[in-house]
């Protein structure tokens, strides 16, 4: 019978004996050379929280080169949909890109938006199970990451039957993750962080909670950060971005974690250095509504976007910083001391992460269009001008993304 408890999670952790010494971080899961392809329904095909993770990855690891493919179709299930059976779909979207990752998010639409169903369930689980298996034999290479069904939200409006949609999306979450545990693939998932958010932004404005899932199934931008936080955490992905930290007393370089700073010097009555960090921040701003609320209803900015200076020894008053000639913002001694997070200000790394956004945005776009005509059984032509367009654009992704250096001043403000 249909259960709506979920699987129990294995209790490891709790068994094992404390290490004398903290573990070393796992890695983030992608590498150099990988090829990620992003297999879904019409979640995955609105290819937001896809260019999110390909954003952080390019610019959290811009010596890495990594392609990114989303491949989601509208409506499709365990059994493929309008775009092709699942056969078709696979060897048109997935195989001829040699992925050597291909993540999966499908069940919003394989539980036929009703209660629960013990012959659903069973289709669910035997489709998945012949999808997983053709990558295997087809795609022996690719690692598998099986992600557990976004929300449906019944949070902010009332079920539509008892126990509502969304219990059932996660039940076909505990199924991906059984799934996931016995053929020794990655499980993500995305349910219970969407819910959370929801709850968070309901609590402080349940009308804006409402506008951020708007159908109930298809999330607005601000929600797909949350998944896309949500993948790259189940990814190993690293919080921080650099981490610099200056001795203004004695003039020298305390902490510089990713990132080569030279030597501070006197200026006036400030200091200066050189920096270059090897990362670049994910591109929130605190001042546009959209980016404030993401704040406001998850941890993204403290868990995947920290970016601490740290300047101690300095006389007590207000300085202002500034890079590249930019003036950042002003702060006491005691807030330099603490550490600021550069991620929270307008910077020039951040200007860069922009525009690698922008590039992103376009690269996607071309993929889609491209995608759209092979379902349609449109020759995009030879040469293939719109894959050129593809490849060309992620060429310039990682090529904008690269270190540059940047001159910091700190400078006493009047009355110092």
């Amino acid at each position: 019978m249909f259960r709506y408890a979920l699987s129990p999670l294995l209790a490891l952790a709790a068994l094992m004996p404390m290490a004398a010494h903290a573990a070393e971080p796992a890695p983030f899961a992608l590498k150099d050379g990988d090829t990620v392809v992003f297999y879904g329904d019409s979640i995955t095909e609105q290819n937001y929280y896809t260019q999110w993770v390909e954003l952080y990855t390019a610019t959290r690891f811009p010596r890495m080169h990594v392609r990114f493919v989303t491949s989601g179709v509208g409506g499709d299930t365990v059994a493929g949909g309008w775009g092709g059976p699942i056969g078709e779909r696979l060897a048109r979207d997935v195989f001829p890109y040699k992925p050597n990752v291909v993540t999966i998010m499908l069940g919003m639409n394989d539980g036929h938006y009703r209660g629960p169903d013990d012959k659903v369930t069973a289709a669910y689980t035997a489709g998945y199970g012949k999808l997983l298996d053709t990558i295997h034999e087809q795609a022996p290479q690719a690692r598998v990451t099986l992600i557990g069904p976004s929300a449906f939200d019944d949070v902010t409006r009332p079920v539509g039957f008892p126990g509502g949609y969304n219990l059932v999306m996660q039940h076909f979450a505990a199924l991906d993750q059984d799934m996931a545990r016995a053929r020794g693939a990655t499980y993500v998932d995305f349910n219970a962080p969407v819910v959370d958010a929801l709850r968070r932004a309901y609590a402080a404005d349940p009308s804006v909670a409402r506008s951020l899932i708007p159908d109930r199934v298809h999330p607005e931008p601000i929600i797909h950060w949350v998944m896309a936080a949500a993948l790259l955490k189940g990814w190993n992905a690293p919080a921080q971005v650099s981490a610099v930290e200056i001795d203004a007393a004695k003039m020298r370089v305390v902490v510089a974690s990713n990132a080569t700073v030279d030597a501070p010097k006197a200026s006036g009555r400030g200091l200066e250095w050189n920096a270059v960090e090897n990362a670049l921040p994910l591109p929130f701003d605190r001042d546009n509504e959209t980016f404030a609320r993401l704040m406001a209803i998850s941890d993204i900015q403290r868990t995947l976007n920290d970016e601490p200076l740290t300047v101690t020894g300095l006389k007590p008053g207000q300085y202002a910083l500034a890079i590249d000639g930019k003036a950042i913002g002003t702060f006491s001694d005691t807030d330099l001391a603490a550490g600021i997070n550069l991620a929270d200000y307008h910077t020039p790394m951040r200007d860069q992460a922009q525009r690698a956004q922008w590039t992103i945005r376009d690269r996607v776009e071309a993929h889609f269009v491209r995608m759209r005509m092979q379902i349609n059984k449109l020759d995009p032509g030879t040469p293939d001008t719109i894959e050129a367009l593809d490849r060309k654009l992620e060429n310039d992704l990682y090529r904008d993304v690269q270190p540059v250096s940047h001159h910091f001043t700190l400078t006493p403000t009047p009355g110092i």
